[in-house]
């Protein structure tokens, strides 16, 4: 072959691998485009579930802290303020009972016939408490909501794990706390304007029909596999071990709320439930390590240095949390004298420092892969913030709490994320629903204990505060009706109001020099943990 035919043919080859990468690179780039496109089609669906997920946990946040502001009148209502606690630990008991079981009971029936059902029994119970002609059918009926609150919030994490690369799930985990931070912070506010111009009963009412929206849009835009039951699978469930918790924690309660305010501390009745309780609490730590087949709170997941740091500091956590909700909004009735509208106002601040927290924490994990510097953060600010607002006094102006209120919301947003991501980035993949199960049956359990153990503080520094401060011909009459009812504050003779006002102050202040010792445990808590590697996929490579 001659030399120009060889070059004939070297060009005409040349010509054929140009049009050939052309091809392949036309090709490529309409399989990237593709790519691209089933992508944004894969995040628009995403979206459109986590919203929807989101629906159910914006409601359950406004309900806390419309609770938070109408406790106290509430109670007044029904002439029953030492009891106050039961409002709020009647929710809290359900919650914490049912928390740790909505992850084996989602394996069993699914994820979304599990969060269809709390949606329902979260709206019932709220509609039946505005039905509620007394304290005890009112707690019933927190009792109920509770059953199904807790799986509202838990629910949407354990779906979201399930669809989420961890990498990216403090993102979407920062998003939804600022949706829960958003409800919280209306929820005071709107409690307080629907008390004030149709009554607080309109509060519980009006969720029913927000509750329906929710499970629509779940029925609707959540499309997961199917499940297909099988009742051997009940065997598993440990339903001795949530039995002996739930009556456990009662007792437990019971002895601390009525102990010093309706019996003494010596009585038979207070040093045998408390007893009982102990005995109970520890049958159900029994069960759960050497008993149950698969345990509602699996206390061997402790072993795992990550998890028992996460787990305790998140049960701190949400001791000293829902604590200050509940006492500043007291505080700012009580000794500040304002309307449930003001005093919900007040605790926006807080709300907005937990979203910012938390999102900042989501962030900073999203982008660097770490959440161990966040969460040392989270002890430092969260301790120094409890520490200021534990000043409040007699004359500090509102708009002042309310700016000691934001830094504790900033650490505690900041840990609220750094313990949950911390927790599922330390077990195996197929773990991370029983442990996220596990830690929010921690903090809800932490709830519980934090404002029973408040609400006994509380109830016997105001009683001696009171004998103390209220003496003379008809002072017992005076004690007793301001214990009965904030209400009836106002109508105190003016040469006692000082007084009732500044044992109501050292009562408040005896809760949050408590929750500053429990600030100080939870940033202890969070040394334990360890820098755990973030995968950017759900398989985690």
């Amino acid at each position: 072959m001659s030399s120009a035919e060889n070059e004939l043919v070297i060009e005409e080859a040349t010509e054929d691998d140009v049009l050939l990468d052309m091809e392949g690179g036309l090709k490529d780039a309409e399989e990237e485009a593709a790519e691209n496109e089933e992508e944004v089609l894969k995040l628009g669906a995403l979206l459109t579930i986590f919203f929807s997920l989101q629906v159910g946990v914006f409601l359950a946040a406004v309900d806390g802290t419309i609770v938070a502001t109408l406790t106290s009148k509430i109670a007044s209502e029904f002439h029953e303020f030492r009891s106050v606690s039961w409002i709020i630990t009647g929710y809290l008991i359900a919650q914490a009972t049912f928390l740790p079981l909505y992850g084996k009971l989602s394996d069993i029936f699914g994820r979304k016939r599990v969060l269809l059902m709390c949606n329902l029994l979260f709206g019932l119970g709220s509609v039946f408490c505005g039905l509620a002609p007394n304290l005890f059918s009112l707690v019933a009926a927190r009792i109920i909501a509770g059953c199904g609150g807790g799986g509202l919030f838990t629910m949407s994490v354990i779906i979201l794990s399930d669809i989420v690369p961890l990498r990216q799930r403090g993102l979407f985990q920062g998003i939804g706390n600022i949706v829960y931070g958003s409800g919280a912070a209306l929820g005071g506010v709107l409690g307080g304007v629907l008390s004030e111009s149709f009554g607080w009963r309109w509060t519980f009412v009006i969720q029913g029909p927000i509750i329906v929206m929710s499970i629509t849009a779940i029925q609707l835009n959540l499309q997961l596999p199917q499940v297909k039951f099988d009742k051997e699978l009940l065997k598993r469930i440990d339903f001795l071990g949530a039995a002996t918790l739930i009556c456990g924690l009662c007792l437990f309660l019971f002895g601390v709320s009525a102990g010093g305010t309706y019996f003494r501390w010596t009585h038979p009745l207070i040093i045998g439930s408390l007893a009982c309780s102990v005995v109970l609490l520890s049958i159900f730590v029994y069960i759960e390590l050497f008993v149950a087949f698969e345990p509602v709170i699996d206390l061997s997941l402790l072993k795992n240095r990550s998890v028992a740091g996460s787990t305790f500091t998140g049960f701190f956590l949400n001791m000293l949390y829902y604590t200050n909700i509940f006492y500043i909004a007291i505080y700012m009735l009580t000794v500040k004298g304002v309307t449930a509208t003001t005093s919900g106002t007040v605790l926006i601040p807080q709300f907005v420092g937990t979203a910012s927290g938390s999102f900042a924490a989501g962030y900073y994990t999203t982008r660097t892969g770490r959440y161990f510097p966040a969460s040392a953060l989270a002890a430092v600010v969260l301790f120094f913030g409890q520490v200021a607002l534990s000043t409040v006094g007699l004359d500090t102006p509102k708009q002042l709490v309310s700016f000691l209120l934001f830094p504790q919301g900033f650490g505690s947003g900041l840990f609220f994320t750094t313990t949950l991501i911390g927790l599922v980035a330390s077990v195996p993949y197929e773990d991370q629903a029983v442990c996220t199960s596990v830690a929010y049956g921690f903090r809800s359990i932490g709830s519980t204990l934090g404002i029973a153990i408040a609400a006994a503080i509380f109830s016997n520094t105001l009683a001696a505060k009171l004998e103390e401060r209220i003496t003379g011909p008809g002072s017992e009459e005076v004690i007793r009706l301001v214990q009965d009812s904030v209400d009836e504050i106002v109508n105190v003779p003016n040469e006692w109001r000082m007084g009732v006002t500044l044992s109501f102050l050292d009562a408040v202040h005896a809760v949050l020099y408590t929750v500053t010792f429990l600030a100080l445990l939870a940033g202890i808590s969070s040394m334990f943990m360890k820098e755990h590697v973030l995968h950017k996929t759900i398989q985690r490579r």
